[in-house]
């Protein structure tokens, strides 16, 4: 415990002593994302990379359970579990976004920034880290979970498809695929980290 506070203590000195004016408002406010952008786009592009493992997963699944997806191709079928994996795309691309605004306009400005005004920007980034780690965290459990439910089996499945309705792996009708998903989540996850690494080198 008291190594961990030291780290705290030395991360908010260092900011205090050596941060921008912006970083020293940041570890001065008391919230649970006072960490800097770049760190909070690393760990997005972790949200992402664990995303893209969709595909991968599905290509470990027995011909049986295989067969349940619609044209018994699990990676270029469209499942109705993949539909939260989607929504972890659109909020990741959306927090990404407001992280970057933030970055950018503190990049450009932050000289000429008044102390309301960093404020509402910090206001901005805290709504985007809220949306990408915590909404992005939880909706990604759930897809996760949903794909690994296919290693238990076809009999488990059907225990969660009561007759005549649509079960997890029917077709979702969006025509977006398992592969596509996991390639984008990839992609958007190489990314973010490629960004999170340049403006850790920018804001300093």
């Amino acid at each position: 415990m008291t190594e961990q506070t030291d780290y705290f203590d030395d991360r908010i000195a260092d900011a205090i002593l050596h941060g921008s004016p912006y970083e020293r408002l940041r570890v001065r406010r008391n919230s649970l994302f006072d960490q800097r952008i770049s760190t909070k786009l690393a760990w997005q592009s972790v949200v992402l990379l664990a995303l893209s493992l969709v595909g991968p997963i599905t290509l470990g699944y027995s011909e049986s359970v295989a067969a349940l997806f619609p044209g018994g191709t699990p990676l270029t079928s469209s499942p109705i579990i993949l539909m939260p994996g989607v929504l972890v795309l659109l909020l990741e691309a959306g927090a990404a976004a407001g992280h970057v605004a933030v970055a950018a306009t503190i990049l450009i400005n932050e000289s000429d920034l008044s102390t309301r005004r960093m404020r509402q920007l910090l206001s901005v980034e805290e709504m985007a880290s809220f949306y990408g780690l915590i909404g992005g965290a939880l909706l990604l459990t759930i897809t996760v979970a949903f794909f690994l439910l296919g290693y238990a089996g076809v009999e488990t499945i059907q225990q969660y498809t009561t007759a005549g309705a649509q079960g997890p792996f029917d077709t979702s009708g969006t025509g977006l695929s398992v592969l596509a998903v996991s390639t984008v989540a990839f992609v958007g996850s190489v990314m973010l980290f490629t960004a999170s690494r340049l403006l850790d080198t920018r804001m300093r």
